[in-house]
């Protein structure tokens, strides 16, 4: 699916360049989890990056070469890289929150990916149901928004009840008035097919009333409502393969299980491949099938899962290993081991 040979980036900095990678060699497999860990500042998301050209303005990718599905999308143009973008390669970031736009609805963020690689099937879809194609003629703001009016409206109503100043009030349940008539006029009107694609992206990551969730803004869900929205936009462009970057880090615990169980559920289902990032072994335990192990900007062991739990040959692995807290342990520090050669 893909691989990365002898993949080299550097960054420019005030102080100088800074080498992140020195010659990362990566081969993920069709319908394949693989575990890609190590430290932070290892060069696990650097890797991802410079295989999808995401690097900022400082980072170079200076030697290597990249195929993808046969193909060296290594000097690959601009164009030719969006559509790999979400239409071969969808990626989850760490932190939601940052990577969702917050002045666009969840709607509009997962229509420009549909719009982008499933044109066609939502132009088929249109004309399957004689549906509007990407525009629906209700009109609705997002439902914190419509909450608001609301509230704000009973606020004045109730204040000027009390002072006993009801004319006042008469604008305010006007309005009020409006909103439930505009929501009954419009109750036949039907979506567009972007519209019913979106809440069916929503639906496949198991979202809760995926049409309200449409109409949100990222501010207005929790952390795990944001991770899944994500994964539905990764998945909206009907790529082939995923990278998970840290995906669960910035989730509480019981989250976390959820949004690792709906990507190996959706793995198992799409039959994707999925390079996940992560610096917990214990994630690694629980979902891969093969790890690699990264330090100072190479890849110093690659084996199955069972292998680098029950006989890693790295010192460094070992050290990586020998951290994990075990039966009241305190959490050891991991060592420096010198060279990322020498074991």
């Amino acid at each position: 699916m893909l691989e990365i040979e002898d993949l080299k980036t550097n960054f420019n900095t005030y102080d100088g360049v800074v080498k992140a990678l020195n010659g990362v060699n990566l081969t993920i497999k069709d319908g394949e989890i693989f575990g890609l860990v190590g430290e932070t500042g290892s060069g696990k998301s650097v890797t991802c990056y410079s295989a999808l050209k995401l690097l900022p303005k400082t980072g170079e990718v200076v030697g290597g070469k990249i195929v993808l599905n046969g193909e060296d999308i290594t000097h690959a143009s601009e164009a030719r890289l969006r559509q790999i973008r979400g239409g071969e390669i969808g990626i989850i970031f760490q932190d939601p929150l940052s990577a969702l736009n917050p002045v666009m609805t969840v709607n509009e963020q997962i229509g420009e990916i549909l719009v982008l690689h499933q044109d066609e099937e939502i132009k088929n879809l249109a004309s399957e149901k004689e549906i509007p194609t990407y525009k629906s003629k209700k009109f609705q703001a997002s439902p914190g928004v419509e909450f608001t009016i609301l509230a704000f409206c009973i606020s004045f109503i109730s204040l000027f009840v009390m002072l006993g100043q009801f004319t006042f009030s008469l604008p305010f349940l006007f309005l009020i008035g409006m909103m439930f008539l505009r929501n009954y006029l419009q109750r036949d009107l039907p979506h567009s097919a972007l519209d019913l694609m979106v809440i069916d992206a929503l639906s496949r990551v198991k979202l809760p009333n995926p049409e309200q969730i449409a109409s949100s803004y990222p501010h207005e869900l929790s952390g795990g409502m944001q991770q899944r929205v994500m994964i539905a936009m990764a998945l909206a462009g009907k790529a082939k393969m995923l990278i998970a970057d840290e995906p669960t880090t910035a989730l509480d615990v019981t989250i976390q299980a959820q949004i690792l169980q709906l990507i190996k559920d959706i793995q198992r289902e799409e039959n994707m491949s999925v390079l996940l990032i992560t610096h917990d072994l214990g994630v690694v335990a629980e979902t891969c099938e093969k790890v690699a192990v990264m330090y100072e900007g190479k890849i110093i062991e690659e084996a199955s899962v069972d292998q680098i739990f029950k006989n890693p040959q790295h010192e460094y692995t070992k050290a990586l290993i020998e951290a994990i807290p075990k039966g009241g342990k305190e959490r050891l520090k991991v060592p420096d081991i010198g060279e990322p050669g020498a074991i």
